[in-house]
């Protein structure tokens, strides 16, 4: 069955709001605002690892019949040790919580909402809100791509439509911080916080569900389907990406420059709609946080209903709503401060396993796989570990790329046995 227009539109929405969330709203005007002259190559960077890989990951996933067989073909003990560890990161133990914590931030800011009693009840609504909706997650393009994501786009064209009526000044020239040094690299890390790279290694299976549920059953164009609404969504998000970004260089314009990109979109929003603009905002961070809960909290369900029949899907929708609820209100700062080494040590290991999914015969070159799996791990561990002083062996750790040369040579060194062997 050949979906109409109108239905590929639809999907390709509902793919692009259930990555699009608090991270992919914060670090894109920061970065234009931060990167000065660097902008380009920083923004690049970023729309690699923030756009290119959740792609492909969408893509690579359906091709090795999901995550489990993609990640089994390293070993069957690190398939399942990673890709639970996978879905407790992006679910109920750092992005999930993230959601409502940066949110709450953004509606506390314009309501003037402070103490743990407001952060306790806007947490517990948020929830509930996205538990409801996540209970039929076959059924998420009816909300997700029907009615939140065009809200939301609509908000962020307003904020950008308001801040190019301000006019665009002289940005700062001079890059901040890391920026200045190595804006591409810079970049290229800053995407990684958006979590949506190793989210798009579990949003396959609800992605597909909803494919199913509009009438699509053949294998082959299910497949075809997903990949067409998942480039769909790459070009949304790379005008979306791109009205942020200048909605952060007009901030900076203007002399707003903040420690991260909540503070520059307020400052934006301030100027372009006044006493208004926090709360058109907060509007715009509790849509998107909400669509990318909602997402996370279904893919997250089926995976572990999955694994774990006896306890029904919506159980695991309620276990997992009821433990961000307790995490988010550590408060949004700690839990950033914990998912940046977490994300470090998954991150590149999930490069490589997109990228090795493109190899149909894997069975031929498994150590193709294992070596630059294992060597990803290794060095990211110790990018992780070790005190900056004690990695300058390392090359590019100086760039927090440290995995990229020793992985490259573990994969040409695994496919240059599996090839001898083969020949025996």
């Amino acid at each position: 069955m050949e979906l109409s227009l109108r239905s590929r539109l639809v999907l390709t929405l509902t793919i692009f709001s259930m990555f699009f969330g608090a991270g992919n709203l914060i670090f894109p005007p920061f970065l234009a605002a931060a990167s000065g002259d660097g902008f380009i190559p920083a923004f690049i960077g970023f729309c690699l690892t923030a756009i290119g890989l959740p792609i492909t990951a969408l893509v690579a996933v359906e091709r090795a019949d999901g995550l489990g067989r993609l990640t089994g073909r390293i070993h069957p003990a690190f398939s399942i040790i990673y890709t639970v560890a996978i879905y407790l990161a992006i679910g109920p133990c750092l992005a999930i919580p993230r959601t409502a914590s940066t949110s709450y931030e953004m509606v506390g800011n314009a309501f003037g909402l402070a103490g743990t009693a407001p952060r306790a009840i806007y947490s517990l609504i948020f929830f509930a809100a996205a538990s409801l909706t996540a209970m039929r997650p076959e059924k998420l393009t009816k909300t997700l791509g029907r009615i939140t994501c065009p809200l939301l786009i609509l908000l962020i064209a307003a904020l950008a439509i308001g801040s190019a009526a301000k006019g665009y000044g002289d940005v700062p020239a001079t890059a901040s911080d890391a920026y200045a040094s190595a804006p591409f690299a810079t970049g290229f890390q800053e995407g990684y916080q958006t979590m949506d790279a190793i989210a798009a290694l579990v949003f396959g299976m609800v992605a597909a569900l909803n494919i199913k549920a509009m009438g699509v059953t053949d294998r082959k164009q299910l497949r075809r389907t997903e990949a067409a609404a998942g480039m769909g969504a790459a070009l949304i998000f790379i005008a979306v990406y791109a009205a942020i970004a200048f909605i952060g260089r007009v901030a900076a314009s203007h002399g707003a420059m903040a420690d991260n990109g909540a503070d520059i979109l307020s400052a934006a929003a301030g100027m372009s709609f006044g006493r208004y603009g926090m709360a058109v905002l907060s509007m715009i961070f509790i849509v998107a946080c909400f669509n990318t809960c909602t997402g996370l909290l279904s893919s997250c369900g089926v995976y572990f209903s999955g694994i774990a029949p006896r306890i029904p899907y919506r159980w695991w929708v309620i276990i997992f709503s009821s433990v961000s609820f307790l995490i988010s209100n550590i408060g949004l700062t700690q839990i950033i401060a914990v998912s940046s080494p977490v994300l470090s040590l998954l991150y590149p290991v999930a490069i490589v396993l997109i990228l090795l999914a493109f190899i149909d015969d894997w069975q031929r070159y498994r150590l193709t796989h294992i070596l630059p799996a294992a060597a990803a791990l290794a060095f990211s561990f110790l990018q992780v570990a070790l005190p900056a002083g004690m990695q300058g062996w390392i090359l590019l750790s100086s760039v927090s790329l440290s995995w990229v040369i020793p992985s490259l040579a573990a994969a040409a060194i695994g496919f240059l046995i599996d090839r001898y062997r083969a020949r025996r």
